[in-house]
């Protein structure tokens, strides 16, 4: 049981990774293959279509995982299939009735509020992607209950794959935007094909079990309500989420151009880029906070939690100085065919500072989950969510494009704030400030030493070579080191084909030991 546990968990981190780099590539192709205008128009239409892809599911995967996970344990395979039968009826309700919606009101007003034309085919194009989303979740919810993650992956691996293709096919015939998010469409059309024969080879019993219920519509109401009423939390924390990531760009359209909403949208991912670090801490924080608490083991739980943020400002300390100090640079080797992205480097700046403080939040709220508060996490995202939608009213009509940027540094900086309080709270953190502030004196001296070096691919390259290097110097000099460093390298001692370069780890390390 241990054993399919951490394999599915390594299964689900891997593909997180794996499909968030997928979903960067895709990004950075669209940049490539795409005006600035028209790639300003997909900023503009991206957070409509996760919103509405949400709604339409309407929180369902999770929901149909407890359920039936819950039901097969006490081998109540009816009341599973009951859930699953009813879900797909919601999926398919919600994806059409949320698709005409969109298609028909929403793209139209929203073409009347922000006053222009061109965004009312791509908005439209997302009415119809949401059908196919809404009903390919209720399946990766079946596939997570029944514990078969490599089903999910699947499914996602084609949607990516078949999206990327499509899109970068379309765009090229002459589609432009409406040509990616048709892509969009087509991916999830063949994910949908997918999952429904896995569903039918790999688990025809529960195909046939659903295929032969015969429920009442009083009785479907009631699962329904059930089902709904479990979901409405997971709904409000995912808008919330893409809320403090993406609200800024649908406020932009009101006070400045297209264009320019470009280039937010270019910087935002590379912002996002060291997150990868965080979300991974965050994942495995999650269950050990769950079993530490539930066995009272306070203090082991204590060493978790601190050790978790130091590392976590260990590697994104130098990182995000690096994007903050060359994020002119970032964006002219990034995109080289395109000098004019270099616009965005102040928003990359911006943003990065932004994305540092939400990686902490990222690892407090998943900790805060773990101790059995998940509601914490919903209302400080719906604050989050509150606080930036006015911050990007009162900064976006003076600042533009940054006055974005710095509503969401403004916003995370807050939100990781109060849950770092909620947590010391919950937990009675003793916070080791000094191993903290050696990491972030460690920051300051390199960020130093990177700014001496010149603006220029030259500087930039030699920055990237020396980053890492001299910031672990400088962390050994100011003794940022600890015996559980020494420790978690040892365990690799057999597993470094190059032994010189583990003992001259193993030497700064212990150097670097107070």
């Amino acid at each position: 049981m241990v054993n399919n546990f951490l394999k599915n968990n390594l299964a689900i981190l891997f593909g997180n990774v794996f499909f968030r780099i997928g979903g960067y590539i895709c990004k950075f192709l669209m940049v490539y293959l795409l005006d600035n205008i028209s790639y300003g128009i997909l900023t503009v239409v991206s957070p409509f279509q996760n919103t509405l892809q949400i709604l339409a599911a309407g929180g369902l995967p999770p929901t149909i995982s407890k359920y039936i996970s819950e039901y097969n344990a006490t081998n109540n395979e009816e009341e599973s299939y009951k859930i699953i039968l009813v879900s797909f009826k919601i999926s398919i309700v919600l994806g059409i009735l949320f698709g005409l919606i969109m298609v028909f009101f929403v793209a139209p007003f929203l073409v009347k509020i922000y006053k222009n034309p061109i965004l009312l085919v791509p908005l439209q194009c997302i009415g119809l992607i949401v059908p196919f989303s809404a009903v390919v979740g209720v399946f990766r919810g079946i596939f997570q209950g029944v514990y078969k993650m490599q089903y999910i992956l699947l499914s996602r691996g084609v949607e990516q794959i078949i999206m990327i293709l499509s899109s970068i096919l379309l765009i090229i015939i002459g589609f432009s935007v409406v040509g990616a998010l048709l892509g969009t469409v087509i991916g999830f059309f063949c994910s949908l094909i997918s999952v429904i024969i896995i569903l039918h080879r790999y688990f025809f019993e529960i195909y046939q079990g659903v295929f032969k219920l015969k429920l009442d519509f009083k009785e479907e109401l009631k699962i329904a309500y059930k089902i709904i009423s479990f979901s409405i939390p997971v709904i409000l924390t995912a808008i919330s989420e893409i809320g403090v990531y993406s609200v800024t760009t649908t406020i932009m359209p009101l006070f400045i151009t297209i264009s320019e909403i470009g280039y937010f949208g270019i910087a935002e991912p590379i912002a996002r880029l060291p997150l990868m670090i965080s979300n991974s801490l965050a994942t495995t924080m999650l269950p050990v906070s769950s079993e530490m608490l539930a066995t009272k083991n306070n203090d082991v739980l204590k060493k978790y939690i601190f050790n978790a943020f130091r590392y976590n400002l260990i590697v994104m300390v130098p990182i995000c100085l690096f994007l903050i100090i060359f994020s002119k640079e970032v964006l002219l080797v990034m995109f080289f065919t395109k000098p004019n992205y270099s616009k965005g480097a102040t928003v990359l700046s911006i943003l990065t500072i932004g994305m540092f403080f939400y990686s902490i939040f990222t690892i407090s709220s998943s900790m805060i989950q773990g101790s059995g508060k998940p509601k914490i996490s919903m209302y400080l995202l719906i604050g989050a969510f509150i606080q930036i939608l006015l911050l990007s009213f009162i900064l976006i009509p003076f600042f533009g494009v940054n006055g974005g940027a710095i509503a969401t540094a403004l916003t995370t900086l807050t939100i990781s704030l109060i849950s770092l309080f909620y947590l010391n709270k919950l937990v009675s953190i003793n916070f080791n400030i000094s191993y903290y502030i050696k990491i972030l004196f460690s920051g300051l001296i390199t960020g130093v030493f990177l700014l001496i070096l010149p603006s220029n691919f030259l500087g930039f390259c030699l920055g990237l070579i020396c980053l890492f290097p001299s910031y672990i110097l400088v962390l050994m000099l100011a003794k940022g080191f600890m015996v559980v460093d020494l420790e978690i390298l040892l365990k690799f001692e057999n597993k470094v084909p190059i032994k010189i370069l583990f003992e001259f780890f193993k030497k700064i390390i212990i150097k670097g030991i107070k």
